[in-house]
C-alpha cells in the first residue's frame, strides 16, 4: 500500500506521481474541513510504516492497546 497525494480537477482525481497502468486505488475523502496536509517527512514516515506492515513487521492489536 502507498499513499499518493492528489486532488480533484474538473471532476477527476489527479495524483502527483505516475502509477502503473491497471493499478487499483482506493480514494479516501475527508468530510467537510477535515482535510489534512502532510509534509515530506510525514509522508516518508507513513510510507515506511506501510512498508513495515507489508513485510509483516507488526505489533498485535492487544499489545498496541495495552496500557491505554
Amino acid at each position: 500500500m502507498r499513499v499518493v497525494p492528489g486532488r480533484v480537477e474538473h471532476g477527476h482525481v489527479v495524483i502527483d506521481e505516475p502509477l502503473p497502468e491497471g493499478t487499483e486505488v482506493t480514494v479516501v475523502i475527508a468530510a467537510g474541513d477535515e482535510s489534512f496536509d502532510l509534509d515530506d517527512e510525514q509522508v516518508a514516515a507513513q510510507r515506511e510504516s506501510m512498508s513495515e506492515a507489508d513485510r509483516g513487521d507488526l505489533v498485535p492489536l492487544d499489545e498496541a492497546l495495552r496500557g491505554r
